[in-house]
């Protein structure tokens, strides 16, 4: 499978065109990491985004004491990095290959002049991200308001 279908199936992607889709195929690269292998650490600097061909990756978040806790497992088409790449702040999670894992990546200056090439495209993909973004928090505010029914005995 090429990158450009790669892209196309992957939910931030998905509403460009051909055309558009070619500018952001131009500044991929893909690279292949190997099972147990630690792409970013939570607290690194920020950096590309990534988008998983194949294989999986685990997102884990460091609680206090040091332990780390699985946040989320992310298989094909499923992207990742797009915190800091947006606003510039370091890495919030760590990331693992759960398996080989081949990702198209595409770097941050790269993704932003595509982005500042094509206000079309820019638009959509804010908006696809914003959608999971705010679908994200939503499910989090439902397992806060969980949490928290429990954690005070169903009051």
């Amino acid at each position: 499978m090429d990158v450009k279908e790669v892209l196309k199936k992957t939910y931030i992607f998905h509403t460009l065109e051909d055309d558009e889709l070619e500018l952001l195929v131009r500044s991929t690269r893909l690279e292949t990491i190997p099972k147990g292998h630690l792409i970013f650490d939570e607290g690194d600097e920020g950096g590309p985004l990534y988008i998983i061909k194949s294989g999986r990756v685990s997102i884990k978040k460091t609680l206090n004491g040091g332990k780390k806790s699985k946040l989320a497992e992310l298989g094909q088409y499923f992207f990742f990095g797009e915190i800091s790449l947006f606003d510039g702040g370091k890495r919030s999670a760590s990331v693992e290959a759960v398996e080989d894992t081949e990702c198209v990546i595409i770097g941050k200056s790269d993704f932003w002049a595509a982005m500042m090439a094509n206000p079309t495209s820019a638009h959509k993909v804010y908006r696809a991200i914003l959608s999971v973004h705010s679908n994200a928090i939503r499910r989090a505010n439902e397992r806060f308001r969980d949490f928290l029914g429990s954690a005070l005995g169903g009051v």
